[in-house]
């Protein structure tokens, strides 16, 4: 998987060799990871069966917010539909609430904690060398980078958790069902 393969280069990269450029490419990478997982539990959810005997309960904004699209209508009437770009915080909350309904899977993701903060100290960091006004915006510092890494740990600590979860929920299912 690319954006996997991407995050593990760029972080032996920065063990390797700790450089301004190293410092953007961690930095880049772990936020291609974050949104490229986002993206990869909304298709899960989208194309992942119901559960036994019971139907698909995605409402309709969910499954267009699960498809990144919205809707509009052409001039002539007929309706077009749009990609939507969400904004990561709110795209982060709003995957990981459906992906807690759906599988029902309990993750506390730590909105209004120190980690979450972080998380969106991180993000502002990434926004600031992805879109620099000046050159100095290009400078990453090492608590900068301290910091990413540790939002990383977090990420991992996190998507561990989800998956641990289903590990759980198929196992007690299937006890249900022996």
């Amino acid at each position: 998987m690319p954006m996997l393969e991407d995050a593990h280069w760029a972080e032996s990269a920065l063990e390797s060799e700790d450089s301004q450029f190293t410092r953007r490419a961690y930095i880049r990478s772990l936020f291609a990871l974050i949104e490229g997982s986002i993206w990869v539990l909304k298709q899960t959810v989208l194309h992942a069966p119901p559960q036994e005997g019971k139907e698909k309960s995605l409402t309709v904004p969910e499954y267009a917010l699960l498809s990144d699209k919205t809707y509009d209508l052409k001039g002539n009437g007929t309706p077009k539909e749009q990609t939507k770009y969400l904004k990561l915080p709110e795209n982060f909350r709003f995957t990981f609430s459906v992906v807690q309904k759906y599988f029902r899977v309990e993750l506390d993701i730590g909105v209004g904690t120190a980690a979450w903060d972080k998380f969106l100290e991180a993000q502002s960091i990434r926004n600031r060398i992805t879109h620099p006004k000046t050159s100095s915006e290009f400078e990453v510092t090492d608590d900068e980078i301290a910091l990413c890494q540790e939002v990383c740990s977090w990420f991992n600590d996190l998507t561990k958790e989800f998956f641990d979860g289903l590990v759980y929920q198929s196992k007690s299912k299937n006890v249900e069902n022996a």
